[in-house]
């Protein structure tokens, strides 16, 4: 009797492992119909991209910061985002919601995540276990060391969300829509080569191309991100709002988030001088109130914003007149952010444009640009 419970329990459990294997397998194997939709301006993709558009989207349900905005009081208040509301109203409490505010998925962390998910979001574009998957926004530590991304179950919480909600058939609706804003955007992009600003400036060049997505899920926010791709190449990404903005703030925004990825390393090699980091410590205490209330939570990030504005002025500066100029630095940049540093470093900057024979990068010019910071105490 022992002999025959012990091969009829064997074979029960066989028989369930076969078909838990057979249905995580059918559910891996499922097919997605919407397809990112990619046009090239340039050395520039701009895009809409599902997974990026899904995982703000779930940011939303779990009113995670910034996707948490009101759309009636925002200023890019717009019917999409009222159609995103009605359409995912019964997946509020869906299990993905819940383990994306568990894992503290919050602004750039939520993109980034869509960014590296493959079409078939069944894995990512690259394996787990390679050394070249460095998350940026958890201080560039390997993904497999980030539970959301190394946890099987958030990874089929996010795919079963995509086919139960019927996410595909809501993107797909709404593809001309997306098609009109991409074409509206590349417009711009070509009038001006920013892209062959981006490499001449920070003398960094690369085969693949930028990567430019668009989303109205951005609420405050807009991202610029370092994607590695297998081999470790950084490739500078950018999320910014879809809304209908002028020609001006697209170019900030543009120029702002792309120029992030390039300046990310020589703002923490500035911050490891103490002076340097002392002298934006204090900066931060006298203002920590007006910056904090805009998502900056330290001095690091000061810097990181003060470094980073200073080098897209020069590609403002190309762009505006000079009066726009003044106004942007004078309203933007100095009254509403506080980054009082940012024209004297963007003017100092001229120094480098100017002598590109001895600077062939930006981090070429870091020990001229850090002893000129110090004189700015």
């Amino acid at each position: 009797m022992k002999r025959k419970g012990l091969l009829y329990f064997s074979v029960v459990f066989l028989c369930l492992l076969v078909s838990c294997y057979n249905k995580q397998n059918s559910n891996n194997n499922y097919q997605f119909t919407a397809k990112p939709i990619v046009k090239t301006v340039g050395n520039i993709d701009v895009m809409v991209d599902p997974n990026v558009e899904m995982m703000m989207l779930i940011g939303r349900l779990a009113s995670a910061a910034p996707y948490n905005f009101n759309n009636s009081d925002s200023i890019y208040s717009i019917q999409y985002i009222d159609e995103i509301d009605e359409y995912f109203e019964d997946f509020k409490y869906d299990p993905v919601v819940l383990s994306l505010r568990n894992n503290g998925l919050i602004y750039g962390r939520v993109p980034e995540y869509g960014i590296y998910l493959n079409e078939t979001v069944a894995g990512y574009i690259m394996d787990i276990n390679n050394k070249n998957f460095i998350v940026q926004t958890a201080n560039h530590l390997p993904a497999k060391t980030i539970p959301y991304y190394a946890s099987n179950v958030f990874l089929e919480q996010v795919r079963n969300f995509r086919k139960n909600s019927n996410f595909d058939t809501f993107f797909i609706e709404h593809v001309a829509d997306y098609e009109k804003i991409i074409d509206e955007k590349i417009s711009i992009l070509s009038k001006f080569a920013f892209d062959t600003w981006m490499e001449d400036f920070y003398g960094i060049k690369t085969k693949e191309p930028l990567c430019l997505y668009f989303s109205d899920l951005t609420g405050g926010g807009n991202f610029g991100l370092i994607i590695k791709n297998s081999k470790g190449k950084d490739i500078p990404h950018a999320v910014i709002t879809a809304a209908p903005v002028d020609e001006r703030y697209f170019l900030y925004l543009v120029t702002h988030e792309f120029s992030h990825p390039r300046t990310l390393r020589i703002v923490e090699k500035l911050y490891e001088n103490k002076k340097i980091k002392s002298m934006f410590s204090n900066l931060f205490y006298e203002n920590s109130s007006l910056y904090i209330s805009q998502g900056y939570r330290s001095a690091l990030f000061i810097l990181n914003e003060t470094i980073n504005q200073a080098c897209a002025n020069k590609f403002l500066e190309k762009a505006w007149t000079e009066s726009e100029m003044k106004m942007f630095n004078e309203q933007a940049v100095l009254e509403y952010h506080k980054w009082i540093y940012v024209p004297q470093i963007a003017e100092f900057l001229d120094n480098y444009e100017n002598n590109r024979k001895k600077y062939k990068t930006l981090e070429d010019f870091v020990p001229e640009l850090e002893k000129f910071i110090l004189t700015l105490e």
